[in-house]
């Protein structure tokens, strides 16, 4: 997927926040599994050296074992976007699930040693009180790594990390520490004195966590502070491609939600800065509706360029026919209309776009109608009238998707009009059938079918009906000869409206 893509995926500040924040809550639940399951490992091997296994059915080995169940739970619960609202709440019932699972494996485990010490006579108040002040420090110990792993990697204010950690400290005193059997003579002076001490490592660890976090959070307000172009503060990160960076920004005046893309540093050549620079110009002629709209462009004082777009909502037909299967033929020219509508408008101009696909059309809500097509990333256009430069074209050698490449241009790296057709109807052929038109293991097996494989008719690879204008259509942009296509995008949308088939209805929010 192409960076411009990527933008399209994220509406808001807010869904990049939740994004960056599930991504940063799986990477803690991965590191966090880890280290459980290295010390469930370990405790095993323990028990088994020391020819112990029947412990391992015991209470507190069980326990052990299922400490890793709250990292799972927070692992598999963000594996893709989710609210900051439902991350949070995940992130603190695992937190605390685990610190009173890692108290109670504690407690059973000071309690067979004090068992022991009184099973050999020598359970003196001292000895107890030594006991589970021990596997108390042991438990603070280890919660403490957990904890400070999570304010370094999950980002938090302070006053949250300070609120959690005093819901972990209360969970796991009240785990541990309380209800301590009558092994000593003065047990209020006992609970007493090991709450004190539990709970006091617990404050420190906690402060420490919250210092953490104030420093993190500080420098990632600093670094906000400081991605600033001309009217423009970068936010997340939200995609990456060859040629640039996409970053969600905020305008100092506007609230539209934009997002801007800038060539990359180590990329900083004159040939790219050139094709880049040309990029931005050619697209910002474009105003048809179903084309992304470029807002600014300029330079940074120390040369970095850049330009601001339209951040998009919606989901793009790759994944779209990825999750829901074949489309009805209705909704397919519903779209294959607008796009067809966008690249008239673009070769009208000299243009074409050289890189067609799935991925590079997405579907969103614009003016309370759904199902609203917008062509992505015209980075790869071209001019048709000897425009363009022979180090301008050369840089990406046979630039596109190899399963949406036209035989001309895989031989010979001809590009024209009719070649983005060609790449239209193999999007229309994945619409219809939820399949590209040719696969193969290897680009140029792909690429060899696009050049002397016949396509196979869309209803012989679905083995039901399709209405045979459509087919037709279809096959003629998927032709060999170019000269056999459909001489303009405006004729292919003219050949759509033709078609009797049914209307395609968006749904229209009120």
């Amino acid at each position: 997927m192409t960076e411009d893509a990527s933008v399209s995926r994220v509406t808001d500040s807010s869904a990049s926040s939740d994004e960056d924040l599930t991504g940063r809550l799986h990477r803690f639940a991965q590191v966090w599994l880890a280290v459980v399951g290295l010390g469930v490992s370990i405790h095993t091997f323990t028990t088994l050296v020391l020819g112990r296994p029947a412990e391992l059915l015991g209470p507190g080995f069980l326990v052990h074992a299922a400490s890793v169940l709250p990292p799972i739970a927070l692992w598999a619960s963000c594996r893709r976007p989710r609210s900051v609202r439902f991350c949070r709440a995940v992130e603190g019932a695992a937190l605390i699930t685990h610190v009173a699972m890692a108290s109670t494996m504690a407690r059973v485990l000071a309690d067979l040693n004090v068992e022991q010490l009184a099973a050999d006579g020598e359970a003196s108040a001292k000895a107890v009180m030594f006991v589970y002040s021990y596997f108390g420090v042991i438990l603070v110990f280890a919660s403490s790594i957990t904890y400070a792993v999570r304010s370094a990697l999950v980002p938090s204010r302070p006053v949250r990390t300070m609120v959690l950690g005093v819901a972990l400290g209360i969970a796991m005193l009240a785990t541990f520490a309380a209800r301590l059997p009558w092994w000593a003579e003065a047990r209020e002076r006992a609970d007493a004195e090991l709450l004190i001490s539990t709970g006091s490592l617990w404050a420190l660890a906690v402060c420490v966590c919250a210092v953490l976090s104030s420093v993190i959070h500080g420098l990632r307000r600093e670094i906000a502070k400081a991605r600033k172009l001309g009217q423009y503060t970068l936010g997340e990160k939200i995609g990456e491609g060859g040629m640039g960076v996409v970053y969600h920004a905020s305008h100092a005046m506007l609230r539209r939600p934009t997002a801007v893309k800038l060539l990359q540093d180590d990329r900083v050549k004159p040939e790219a800065l050139k094709r880049f620079e040309r990029e931005v110009q050619l697209t910002a002629q474009l105003t048809h509706p179903n084309t992304i709209t470029i807002y600014d462009y300029g330079r940074t004082p120390d040369g970095v360029f850049y330009y601001a777009m339209e951040l998009l909502g919606g989901a793009t037909l790759q994944h779209i026919v990825e999750t829901q299967g074949a489309q009805p033929e209705a909704r397919v020219a519903h779209i294959l209309r607008m796009v067809a509508g966008a690249l008239a408008e673009a070769h009208a101009r000299g243009l074409i776009h050289r890189d067609i696909k799935p991925a590079n059309i997405m579907l969103g809500e614009r003016g309370g109608a759904s199902d609203v097509a917008t062509v992505l990333d015209f980075g790869l256009v071209r001019e048709l009238e000897g425009g363009s430069s022979p180090e301008l074209t050369t840089v990406g050698a046979i630039v596109g998707t190899p399963m949406y490449l036209a035989p001309e241009v895989i031989k010979a790296n001809q590009t024209s009009a009719v070649s983005d057709l060609y790449a239209l109807g193999a999007v229309g052929y994945f619409m219809l059938t939820g399949n590209t038109v040719f696969d193969g293991d290897t680009v140029v097996e792909i690429c060899g079918h696009h050049l002397h494989s016949p396509v196979t008719p869309p209803s012989q690879r679905l083995g039901t009906p399709i209405h045979p204008g459509l087919e037709a259509l279809l096959l003629a942009c998927l032709a060999k000869d170019p000269e056999a296509r459909p001489e303009s995008a405006a004729a292919f949308a003219e050949a759509l409206e033709e078609l009797d088939l049914p209307r395609w209805k968006p749904v229209v929010s009120s």
